[in-house]
């Protein structure tokens, strides 16, 4: 977990990270809601965040890398995929999405679907105690996976584990292709 103890001091960094397999960038955009045709703009994390943040009723951002056969999702201070019928239809038909959200309020939720079909779905601040209504704990969460005070580079090492994808924190200073997407009050 060491490799991402930078997660876990980083307290100002509130995103929904999502991996998908199976799916193009144009299937992703078009998942998250953006316009038909929109361009990108190169910003890194932090200018993304920066624009989030002060339009933050107006617009939503996404920035996608292409890592191998896997695209990366980051919505600074957003968190379109963390809803369960973006990870459904990203995964569908033989696809998969597995998402990590964090608020900057210390909100945190995982989501998983594969084959269009919903895998998982959880906080995972309560892996060990009873289970919320909504809850669906996958087969590969244990119940020390997500220490609180490692839960951030707890979760970065989950989304490893299942995909094969390390997230590099470098990843936040190099320009990404970024996108903006009507705002969505959800």
């Amino acid at each position: 977990m060491n490799r991402y103890a930078w997660a876990d001091t980083a307290f100002d960094l509130a995103w929904t990270l999502a991996v998908v397999a199976g799916r193009t960038a144009r299937d992703v955009l078009a998942a998250y809601g953006a316009a038909e045709g929109c361009q990108a703009e190169w910003l890194t994390f932090q200018a993304a965040m920066d624009e989030r943040n002060e339009h933050l009723d107006e617009l939503g951002l996404l920035q996608l890398k292409e890592h191998g056969e896997h695209l990366l999702v980051v919505e600074p201070n957003g968190w379109i995929g963390n809803g369960p019928e973006v990870a459904r239809k990203l995964s569908g038909p033989q696809g998969f999405f597995l998402s990590v959200y964090w608020s900057a309020n210390g909100d945190h939720q995982i989501v998983q679907a594969q084959d269009g079909q919903l895998t998982a779905r959880f906080d995972p601040t309560f892996i060990g105690r009873p289970a919320g209504a909504n809850d669906m704990i996958p087969g590969w969460v244990e119940p020390d996976d997500f220490l609180l005070e490692h839960l951030r580079s707890a979760s970065l090492l989950a989304i490893e584990r299942v995909t094969g994808v390390g997230f590099e924190d470098a990843w936040l200073n190099e320009p990404l292709m970024t996108y903006r997407l009507p705002y969505s009050g959800d």
